[in-house]
């Protein structure tokens, strides 16, 4: 039930979308009007031309791809210690660098700052070639631990990218729950806080393999198009990936199934927490992160309350994910099992 954001079903306009495009012969690997209206879309919430869209099939996909694109071989890339790409790709960020490094800083923080990449970049010197050699930082938003980064965050962030030529990327897997929250605009969150790449990731709020890599400025590199190519996610019909875009965009939809979310884990909360578990973090998103006494643990296991165990922030504490399909008759089966 609240195990994750991917264990729900897509959303019935995202299968509608999928059906109006299943007809007629179309051109193959984005040649198709499906594609340009899914482009123009992203140009339009990010309010710039000064992009690149690359879809593809995963958020694994999506991340390695930004971090080959930005980062040498010889190189490095600063995250945070739980960092979603340090610590569940499989090691998919090394494979497509090539085997760049990754490096995890801000030991214990819940978010990184200015002053852990300061401290990464005495730590790591350049020019030093016995040293590793950082290029380029990530962050997660919202964060693995459900909590969002300001624009002012970022700005922050991207300032010291700046003084050490390094490129900043964001791993967007939950951006729509991040933007509904913070209140600013994509752009805000991105381009304009010195975001170079951003993973957009729309499969978690309610779309089926729906996923797409932005390049922005600067950072546009005629090779994404052929990492693309190399790594196997340019999708032969890619108006279906292409069409599910347009029905979560252009109307808005993907930031009212945010919102949505969101309001169910701000609900789920205080239920927790009047059963006596301890939330750890605030709630930023569609996230409930919170320390379960065993008994009320086995209560949920048993009332079939799915949940996730979540050890990086410690002993007895799980992750509870809400999503488009969460209903309040969810958040009340946890009251009801929790009252027993």
């Amino acid at each position: 039930m609240f195990g994750s954001d991917n264990h729900a079903p897509a959303h019935p306009a995202i299968l509608t979308a999928i059906t109006s495009a299943n007809t007629g012969r179309v051109g193959a690997y984005g040649d198709d009007a499906w594609s340009l209206r899914a482009q123009h879309a992203l140009q339009t919430i990010f309010e710039t031309n000064d992009l690149d869209v690359l879809f593809v099939g995963t958020g694994g996909a999506a991340n390695g791809l930004a971090l080959s694109l930005l980062c040498p071989p010889w190189g490095a890339i600063l995250a945070l210690g739980d960092a979603h790409i340090l610590a569940d790709e499989g090691g998919g960020p090394e494979h497509f660098t090539s085997g760049a490094r990754i490096i995890a800083v801000g030991a214990a923080a819940s978010r990184l700052t200015g002053e852990h990449l300061q401290q990464a970049a005495a730590r790591y010197p350049r020019a030093n070639v016995h040293s590793p050699q950082p290029r380029v930082v990530t962050v997660t938003n919202l964060s693995e631990n459900g909590l969002i980064y300001t624009p002012r965050e970022i700005l922050d962030l991207s300032a010291v990218c700046r003084e050490h030529d390094w490129k900043l990327h964001m791993d967007g897997a939950r951006f729509a729950n991040a933007v509904v929250t913070s209140g600013a605009s994509p752009a805000d969150l991105t381009w304009r806080s010195g975001v170079d790449a951003v993973s957009f990731g729309l499969t978690k709020n309610g779309a089926v393999c729906a996923e797409a890599l932005i390049v922005f400025g600067k950072a546009r590199n005629d090779a994404a198009a052929y990492l693309r190519k190399r790594a196997g996610h340019l999708f032969s019909k890619q108006r279906f990936m292409a069409a599910q875009f347009v029905a979560m965009l252009e109307n808005g939809l993907w930031l009212e199934l945010a919102q949505h979310a969101n309001a169910m884990a701000q609900s789920l909360a205080p239920v927790l927490e009047a059963a006596g578990c301890t939330s750890m973090y605030p709630v930023e998103g569609n996230e409930v992160f919170a320390r379960i006494p065993k008994r009320q643990a086995e209560i949920l296991k048993k009332a079939d309350i799915g949940f996730y165990p979540w050890p990086p922030s410690g002993d007895g504490v799980f992750r509870f994910v809400t999503c488009w399909q969460t209903t309040t008759e969810d958040i009340a089966a946890v009251k009801s099992a929790l009252s027993c």
